[in-house]
């Protein structure tokens, strides 16, 4: 018997716990009547209630009746938390087992009372347990925390939020009870600070319980077994055995006599943990267990639902850098626990070559013809190739490496490759239901792989296009500069003597050199950057380019009422623009006729126009042909003046509006954004 300070102290301690689970089963009482699940949590908890009255008494009376309390306790537990497991059914009634969880819990939790009742008349110590009470105790604690895990892994994520308390609070019961016996089997006998310490811990979990019920006012959990749960769970049930008899075997060496016994019970203990660490870590090991649950505990072979999961996860993510082909061959491979394999892809020319491999020595130069026999067995894509029982038409090349598997890759009726496989891990046979998954899969991976095809057809083409705009504006400048050189030479004639048009002309030759250099850089693949906007005087533009222009019959005059206007634009942009227009004004004109550039500002706009007395243009030619590249009114003509300049123009914010008339000639307005000073003049001067 316990006296002094160890009885109060387990007097106090259990006294605690007692009183929260006797409030609890009152206030579950008092709020509501107990049905379904709710009925067998009351009785779990008048269970323990009862167990805590017990085992704060048991210094003074009995101790023998609150261990067997106790077991009935861990055994209510049990087959509360087994019997939300076993009522977790799939709509599909995917699992085969239902009723076996619950009564195996009744009858490890009658077992272990059984043992009790043993020693239930026993005088001695409330701290004094057989070891096979110990034993007892530790292998109910490994299973109500493997239920609990169970419990956790198989309730939808959606629905934890409902369980997470009631796995805590059972969790924690069992895990500490595994702690309390656990180092009984070391020391040989159980700790009364320890056990005391088990009625502070059930008033710590009734919160938990209440915040359960809260949540769950029908006890109706949505929950259910999954492949990934039961093997986890297998594998910690087997790891469970195997330690307690390592235990069981480390505790039988410890026995004998000498001082090496109790080394080399530690040394065996340890090397057993160790052989089960790499026993679980082993992939094929893993994948023999996985197979082995699937099909003796499933009716069907694969979880649909986690494999589709699955393929578009490896498909989707790029976080590893793996390119897509990489990602395809994964994809297949870990449906049937392969290590690896080969993709192959049509290459447009009749012919399938490897596009990736992935762990198999295959030759990236073997080549296999679309219109063979091996690409014919796959009927079109309703077959797989099984190698392995000689089902497929083996080709030349799979002779040079371990070939199992050759799912086709099919899009829309069309072959557009195929995936060979190496053999699994484990020793496995296929079925029907393996081979409609991966065809399923491999037409999933077809239409990434053709989805990306196209993607990168398409930049190409955009590629092509932006480089075939490119050289239309570069062949349109280079005609401009042309033109520039052509009326210098036709002028030579009349001012060659003159020692300033001399010196024009020179400056005016070094210019077309440096823009024909330029105008060829912006060819090269390589082609630098586009210059960024630069704020421009459009003022000293439309100088600098009717300086180069009013040279002929048609004089050009400037007309610049903003003198201090800035634009954000590319200087050379601008520079262009202005030469196209201006020279289409001057080609428009009648000889003698000036052609006019004006500048001013509006309403927070820099305004340049271009005015000729030209022919003119209908309202028809202006929105229908003007702009359209490739089309042109004049013999010599590319039609991609005015389609460049607009494209310049909208580039820098603005755009260009025409206002022409046949027999009246053309004004080509040039709208840009205003910056600096002169922004905010015109708008000043428009609202007063």
């Amino acid at each position: 018997m316990l006296y002094g300070g160890a009885a109060m102290l387990f007097a106090v301690s259990y006294g605690i716990g007692a009183a929260a689970f006797i409030a609890l089963t009152a206030l579950m009482l008092i709020n509501r009547r107990p049905r379904e699940f709710g009925l067998r949590v009351f009785a779990a908890c008048a269970a323990t209630g009862t167990w805590a009255v017990a085992a704060a008494v048991q210094p003074w009376w009995m101790p023998g009746v609150a261990q067997a309390l106790g077991s009935v306790r861990s055994g209510s537990w049990l087959v509360l938390l087994a019997s939300i497991l076993s009522s977790a059914r799939r709509k599909q009634d995917e699992v085969r087992q239902a009723p076996w969880l619950p009564i195996s819990a009744a009858a490890i939790g009658l077992a272990s009372v059984a043992n009790d009742c043993r020693f239930l008349f026993s005088a001695a110590s409330s701290t004094a347990f057989a070891p096979s009470q110990i034993l007892d105790r530790v292998v109910v604690s490994v299973c109500g925390i493997l239920v609990v895990e169970n419990l956790y892994r198989n309730t939808s994520p959606g629905r934890r939020w409902n369980v997470v308390p009631l796995c805590i609070a059972v969790g924690a019961m069992f895990a500490y009870d595994l702690y309390v016996f656990c180092e009984a089997v070391v020391l040989r006998e159980v700790s009364p600070s320890l056990l005391a310490g088990r009625g502070i811990l059930l008033a710590l979990i009734v919160p938990l319980l209440v915040l359960t019920m809260a949540r769950n006012p029908g006890w109706k959990i949505d929950i259910h077994v999954s492949r990934r749960v039961v093997f986890h769970g297998a594998t910690l049930t087997a790891a469970g055995v195997f330690l307690l008899l390592a235990a069981g075997v480390a505790t039988l060496i410890g026995r004998f006599p000498g001082e090496w016994a109790r080394v080399s019970e530690i040394g065996f203990f340890c090397a057993s943990v160790m052989l089960l660490l790499t026993v679980l870590s082993t992939e094929s090991f893993r994948s023999r267990v996985r197979r082995l649950i699937a099909e003796n505990f499933f009716s069907t072979r694969y979880d649909y639902r986690t494999e589709w999961l699955r393929t578009i996860a490896t498909l989707s993510s790029a976080a590893a850098g793996e390119p897509l082909t990489v990602r395809a061959i994964r994809a297949i491979a870990d449906v049937v626990d392969s290590p690896g394999g080969a993709l192959w892809l049509a290459d447009g020319a009749g012919e399938f070559r490897p596009a990736q491999v992935l762990s198999m020595g295959l030759d990236m130069s073997a080549m296999e013809p679309a219109s063979g026999r091996f690409a014919a067995a796959f009927r079109g894509g309703e077959k797989v190739q099984d190698f392995s029982g000689n089902d497929g038409c083996r080709p030349p090349w799979a002779d040079l490496v371990t070939v199992w598997l050759a799912v086709p890759l099919v899009k829309i009726d069309r072959l557009i490759g195929f995936v060979v496989l190496a053999p699994p891990r484990a020793p496995t046979k296929l079925n029907w239901e393996s081979y409609d998954l991966l065809l399923a899969i491999g037409q999933q991976i077809a239409g990434y792989l053709d989805e990306e095809r196209a993607t990168r057809a398409l930049m190409e083409s955009r590629a092509l296009i932006e480089y075939s705009r490119r050289f239309s504006f570069v062949i349109h400048d280079i005609k401009n500069v042309a033109g520039q050189l052509a009326l210098m030479i036709a002028n030579i004639p009349r001012f060659g003597e003159q020692a300033e048009f001399r010196a024009d002309m020179v400056r005016g030759m070094e210019n077309a050199a440096n823009k024909l250099r330029g105008l060829v850089d912006r060819l090269r693949p390589d082609a630098p950057a586009p210059e960024p906007l630069q704020h421009v005087n459009p003022a000293m533009a439309i100088a600098e380019v009717v300086g180069e222009l009013d040279r002929g019959d048609t004089p050009v005059r400037a007309r610049i009422s903003a003198v201090a206007a800035q634009v954000r634009i590319v200087p050379k942009d601008l520079h262009a623009i202005l030469t196209h227009l201006i020279t289409n004004a001057m080609e428009a004109s009648s000889g003698g006729d000036e052609v006019v550039v004006g500048l001013r500002c509006e309403r927070g706009k820099v305004v340049i126009e271009v005015v000729d007395k030209g022919s003119g243009m209908s309202a028809e030619f202006v929105r229908n042909s003007l702009f359209v590249p490739l089309r042109s009114t004049k013999l010599q003509g590319h039609g991609m003046g005015a389609y460049q300049a607009r494209h310049l123009v909208r580039a820098a914010g603005g755009d260009i509006e025409v206002v022409s008339a046949p027999g009246r000639g053309t004004t080509m307005r040039i709208l840009l954004p205003a910056f600096g000073e002169a922004a905010k003049q015109p708008m000043e001067a428009a609202a007063s």
